[in-house]
Protein backbone atom coordinates (compact mmCIF):
# COMPACT_ATOMS: atom_id res chain seq x y z
CA UNK A 1 0.00 0.00 0.00
CA UNK A 2 3.03 2.27 0.14
CA UNK A 3 2.52 3.17 -3.49
CA UNK A 4 -1.16 4.07 -3.09
CA UNK A 5 -1.71 7.74 -3.76
CA UNK A 6 -5.03 9.51 -4.28
CA UNK A 7 -5.02 12.74 -6.26
CA UNK A 8 -8.30 14.59 -5.41
CA UNK A 9 -8.39 16.72 -8.57
CA UNK A 10 -8.31 13.57 -10.72
CA UNK A 11 -11.47 12.17 -9.09
CA UNK A 12 -14.09 13.54 -11.46
CA UNK A 13 -16.89 10.95 -11.46
CA UNK A 14 -18.94 9.03 -8.86
CA UNK A 15 -17.41 5.70 -9.92
CA UNK A 16 -13.93 7.12 -9.41
CA UNK A 17 -15.04 8.28 -5.98
CA UNK A 18 -16.17 4.72 -5.17
CA UNK A 19 -12.78 3.42 -6.28
CA UNK A 20 -11.16 5.91 -3.93
CA UNK A 21 -13.37 4.63 -1.10
CA UNK A 22 -12.22 1.06 -1.76
CA UNK A 23 -8.61 2.16 -1.71
CA UNK A 24 -9.15 3.89 1.61
CA UNK A 25 -11.00 0.82 2.92
CA UNK A 26 -8.12 -1.50 2.02
CA UNK A 27 -5.66 0.88 3.65
CA UNK A 28 -7.78 1.20 6.82
CA UNK A 29 -8.36 -2.56 7.10
CA UNK A 30 -4.65 -3.23 6.65
CA UNK A 31 -3.75 -0.79 9.41
CA UNK A 32 -6.35 -2.20 11.81
CA UNK A 33 -5.39 -5.83 11.21
CA UNK A 34 -1.69 -5.00 11.55
CA UNK A 35 -2.44 -3.27 14.83
CA UNK A 36 -4.49 -6.29 16.02
CA UNK A 37 -1.63 -8.64 15.23
CA UNK A 38 0.85 -6.59 17.24
CA UNK A 39 -1.23 -5.71 20.29
CA UNK A 40 -0.71 -8.03 23.28
CA UNK A 41 -2.09 -5.88 26.11
CA UNK A 42 -4.88 -5.58 26.92
CA UNK A 43 -5.89 -8.99 25.64
CA UNK A 44 -9.32 -7.92 24.43
CA UNK A 45 -7.95 -5.10 22.23
CA UNK A 46 -6.83 -7.28 19.32
CA UNK A 47 -10.17 -9.10 19.20
CA UNK A 48 -12.00 -5.77 19.30
CA UNK A 49 -10.00 -4.49 16.33
CA UNK A 50 -10.72 -7.64 14.31
CA UNK A 51 -14.47 -7.39 15.01
CA UNK A 52 -14.47 -3.67 14.25
CA UNK A 53 -12.63 -4.29 10.97
CA UNK A 54 -15.17 -6.94 9.98
CA UNK A 55 -18.05 -4.57 10.70
CA UNK A 56 -16.50 -1.83 8.57
CA UNK A 57 -16.08 -4.23 5.63
CA UNK A 58 -19.70 -5.44 5.93
CA UNK A 59 -21.07 -1.88 6.13
CA UNK A 60 -19.08 -0.74 3.10
CA UNK A 61 -20.15 -3.78 1.07
CA UNK A 62 -23.81 -3.12 1.98
CA UNK A 63 -23.49 0.52 0.95
CA UNK A 64 -21.84 -0.41 -2.35
CA UNK A 65 -24.59 -2.93 -3.15
CA UNK A 66 -27.20 -0.28 -2.39
CA UNK A 67 -25.49 2.28 -4.59
CA UNK A 68 -25.07 -0.17 -7.47
CA UNK A 69 -28.76 -1.12 -7.36
CA UNK A 70 -31.11 1.55 -6.02
CA UNK A 71 -28.87 4.57 -6.69
CA UNK A 72 -27.06 3.38 -9.79
CA UNK A 73 -28.38 6.27 -12.01
CA UNK A 74 -26.87 8.74 -9.54
CA UNK A 75 -23.41 7.27 -10.21
CA UNK A 76 -23.40 8.37 -13.83
CA UNK A 77 -21.34 11.27 -15.13
CA UNK A 78 -23.03 14.66 -15.08
CA UNK A 79 -24.17 14.61 -18.70
CA UNK A 80 -25.57 11.07 -18.55
CA UNK A 81 -27.26 11.81 -15.23
CA UNK A 82 -28.90 14.90 -16.71
CA UNK A 83 -30.24 12.80 -19.58
CA UNK A 84 -31.65 10.30 -17.08
CA UNK A 85 -33.37 13.13 -15.22
CA UNK A 86 -34.91 14.26 -18.50
CA UNK A 87 -36.33 10.79 -18.99
CA UNK A 88 -37.81 10.98 -15.51
CA UNK A 89 -39.43 14.34 -16.35
CA UNK A 90 -37.54 15.98 -13.50
CA UNK A 91 -34.74 17.64 -15.46
CA UNK A 92 -33.88 21.21 -14.62
CA UNK A 93 -30.90 23.49 -14.44
CA UNK A 94 -31.79 24.31 -10.84
CA UNK A 95 -33.44 27.65 -11.41
CA UNK A 96 -35.85 26.51 -14.10
CA UNK A 97 -37.23 23.69 -11.94
CA UNK A 98 -38.04 26.23 -9.28
CA UNK A 99 -39.62 28.47 -11.89
CA UNK A 100 -41.79 25.67 -13.26
CA UNK A 101 -43.11 24.90 -9.78
CA UNK A 102 -43.74 28.56 -9.12
CA UNK A 103 -45.42 28.90 -12.51
CA UNK A 104 -47.91 26.15 -11.72
CA UNK A 105 -48.78 27.81 -8.41
CA UNK A 106 -49.36 31.26 -9.93
CA UNK A 107 -51.06 30.18 -13.17
CA UNK A 108 -54.49 31.50 -12.17
CA UNK A 109 -53.02 34.78 -10.94
CA UNK A 110 -51.22 35.33 -14.22
CA UNK A 111 -54.37 34.70 -16.20
CA UNK A 112 -56.21 37.33 -14.20
CA UNK A 113 -53.30 39.76 -14.51
CA UNK A 114 -53.04 39.36 -18.27
CA UNK A 115 -56.75 40.06 -18.67
CA UNK A 116 -56.37 43.25 -16.61
CA UNK A 117 -53.57 44.67 -18.78
CA UNK A 118 -54.72 46.99 -21.52
CA UNK A 119 -52.61 47.23 -24.66
CA UNK A 120 -54.15 50.25 -26.35
CA UNK A 121 -51.68 53.03 -27.09
CA UNK A 122 -48.69 51.33 -25.50
CA UNK A 123 -46.67 51.17 -28.71
CA UNK A 124 -46.66 54.98 -28.76
CA UNK A 125 -46.11 55.48 -25.03
CA UNK A 126 -42.78 57.14 -25.82
CA UNK A 127 -40.62 55.85 -22.99
CA UNK A 128 -37.93 53.19 -22.79
CA UNK A 129 -37.92 50.17 -20.48
CA UNK A 130 -34.49 48.76 -19.62
CA UNK A 131 -34.26 45.25 -18.18
CA UNK A 132 -31.28 44.04 -16.18
CA UNK A 133 -29.40 41.09 -17.65
CA UNK A 134 -30.35 38.13 -15.44
CA UNK A 135 -31.63 34.60 -15.77
CA UNK A 136 -35.02 34.87 -17.47
CA UNK A 137 -34.59 38.49 -18.54
CA UNK A 138 -35.24 37.65 -22.18
CA UNK A 139 -38.67 36.33 -21.22
CA UNK A 140 -39.70 39.60 -19.63
CA UNK A 141 -38.26 41.55 -22.59
CA UNK A 142 -40.36 39.54 -25.02
CA UNK A 143 -43.47 39.86 -22.85
CA UNK A 144 -43.16 43.64 -22.72
CA UNK A 145 -42.52 43.84 -26.46
CA UNK A 146 -45.64 41.76 -27.07
CA UNK A 147 -47.61 44.42 -25.23
CA UNK A 148 -46.19 47.15 -27.42
CA UNK A 149 -43.51 48.58 -25.14
CA UNK A 150 -40.11 49.79 -26.29
CA UNK A 151 -37.68 47.53 -24.41
CA UNK A 152 -33.93 46.94 -24.26
CA UNK A 153 -31.74 44.52 -22.34
CA UNK A 154 -29.46 46.66 -20.21
CA UNK A 155 -25.81 45.99 -21.01
CA UNK A 156 -23.34 46.34 -18.18
CA UNK A 157 -19.69 45.45 -18.36
CA UNK A 158 -18.60 42.66 -16.04
CA UNK A 159 -16.04 44.28 -13.77
CA UNK A 160 -14.39 40.90 -13.15
CA UNK A 161 -13.98 39.61 -16.69
CA UNK A 162 -13.94 42.99 -18.41
CA UNK A 163 -16.52 41.72 -20.87
CA UNK A 164 -20.05 42.93 -21.54
CA UNK A 165 -23.35 41.48 -20.37
CA UNK A 166 -22.70 40.79 -16.70
CA UNK A 167 -25.30 38.25 -15.54
CA UNK A 168 -27.08 39.32 -12.36
CA UNK A 169 -29.01 37.22 -9.85
CA UNK A 170 -32.76 37.87 -9.76
CA UNK A 171 -32.81 37.78 -5.96
CA UNK A 172 -30.33 40.67 -6.01
CA UNK A 173 -32.30 42.65 -8.62
CA UNK A 174 -35.79 43.03 -7.20
CA UNK A 175 -36.39 46.74 -7.77
CA UNK A 176 -38.20 48.86 -10.34
CA UNK A 177 -36.86 52.38 -10.87
CA UNK A 178 -39.70 54.48 -12.28
CA UNK A 179 -38.97 57.65 -14.22
CA UNK A 180 -40.88 60.51 -12.63
CA UNK A 181 -42.08 61.82 -16.02
CA UNK A 182 -43.33 58.48 -17.37
CA UNK A 183 -47.08 58.43 -18.02
CA UNK A 184 -48.78 56.76 -15.07
CA UNK A 185 -51.17 54.61 -17.09
CA UNK A 186 -48.45 53.14 -19.31
CA UNK A 187 -46.06 52.76 -16.36
CA UNK A 188 -48.61 50.84 -14.30
CA UNK A 189 -49.42 48.53 -17.18
CA UNK A 190 -45.70 47.89 -17.73
CA UNK A 191 -45.28 47.14 -14.02
CA UNK A 192 -48.15 44.65 -14.18
CA UNK A 193 -46.60 42.84 -17.13
CA UNK A 194 -43.25 42.79 -15.31
CA UNK A 195 -44.77 41.55 -12.04
CA UNK A 196 -46.63 38.81 -13.89
CA UNK A 197 -43.51 37.61 -15.71
CA UNK A 198 -40.99 38.31 -12.95
CA UNK A 199 -42.68 37.88 -9.53
CA UNK A 200 -39.45 38.64 -7.63
CA UNK A 201 -39.89 42.37 -8.31
CA UNK A 202 -41.00 43.95 -5.05
CA UNK A 203 -39.63 47.51 -4.72
CA UNK A 204 -40.68 50.75 -6.49
CA UNK A 205 -38.77 54.02 -6.46
CA UNK A 206 -39.14 57.28 -8.34
CA UNK A 207 -36.16 58.74 -10.19
CA UNK A 208 -36.82 62.16 -8.65
CA UNK A 209 -36.60 60.88 -5.07
CA UNK A 210 -32.91 60.23 -4.65
CA UNK A 211 -29.53 60.75 -6.20
CA UNK A 212 -28.89 63.00 -9.17
CA UNK A 213 -29.58 60.87 -12.28
CA UNK A 214 -29.16 62.10 -15.86
CA UNK A 215 -32.25 63.87 -17.19
CA UNK A 216 -33.25 61.05 -19.57
CA UNK A 217 -33.65 58.66 -16.60
CA UNK A 218 -36.85 60.50 -15.66
CA UNK A 219 -38.40 59.29 -18.92
CA UNK A 220 -37.47 55.62 -18.50
CA UNK A 221 -38.31 52.58 -16.41
CA UNK A 222 -35.59 50.24 -15.20
CA UNK A 223 -36.49 46.67 -14.20
CA UNK A 224 -34.06 44.81 -11.98
CA UNK A 225 -32.56 47.54 -9.83
CA UNK A 226 -30.32 46.41 -7.00
CA UNK A 227 -32.12 45.01 -3.97
CA UNK A 228 -29.35 46.38 -1.76
CA UNK A 229 -30.04 49.91 -3.02
CA UNK A 230 -33.77 49.53 -2.33
CA UNK A 231 -33.00 48.46 1.23
CA UNK A 232 -30.58 51.34 1.64
CA UNK A 233 -33.35 53.70 0.56
CA UNK A 234 -35.61 52.10 3.17
CA UNK A 235 -38.21 50.96 0.64
CA UNK A 236 -40.97 48.65 1.79
CA UNK A 237 -41.83 45.54 -0.20
CA UNK A 238 -44.78 45.34 -2.57
CA UNK A 239 -46.50 42.00 -2.92
CA UNK A 240 -47.31 40.73 -6.40
CA UNK A 241 -51.00 41.14 -5.58
CA UNK A 242 -50.46 44.81 -4.68
CA UNK A 243 -48.61 45.51 -7.91
CA UNK A 244 -51.29 43.81 -9.99
CA UNK A 245 -53.99 45.74 -8.13
CA UNK A 246 -52.62 49.16 -9.10
CA UNK A 247 -55.29 51.24 -10.80
CA UNK A 248 -53.96 52.22 -14.21
CA UNK A 249 -56.50 55.04 -14.37
CA UNK A 250 -54.94 56.97 -11.49
CA UNK A 251 -53.30 60.29 -12.21
CA UNK A 252 -49.55 60.84 -12.23
CA UNK A 253 -49.76 62.51 -8.81
CA UNK A 254 -51.78 59.63 -7.37
CA UNK A 255 -49.37 57.11 -8.82
CA UNK A 256 -46.38 58.87 -7.31
CA UNK A 257 -48.16 59.11 -3.96
CA UNK A 258 -48.85 55.37 -4.04
CA UNK A 259 -45.14 54.69 -4.65
CA UNK A 260 -44.04 57.05 -1.90
CA UNK A 261 -46.47 55.44 0.54
CA UNK A 262 -44.07 52.50 0.58
CA UNK A 263 -41.11 54.67 1.57
CA UNK A 264 -39.93 54.34 5.16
Amino acid sequence: MAGTRLVPEKITSPFQLMAAWFSMLVLLVSVLLAAAANITHPEWASGYLVVFTSLIVLIVIACVILMLTKFRPNLQDGKDYAEWLKDQNTYSSGYFLKESIKSSITKDRKGKAQSAIKTSGLANSGFLISVINAVGSQTIVESLKNFGFKVELYEEEDSVSGEGQKLHLRKESESIWVGSRVDSKAAIQAIKVAATTWPELKYLHLSSDGGDPPDHIHDEIFLGGATSTAKRYGLQEWTQEELLALDDEMSLEEFHSAIRAKYS
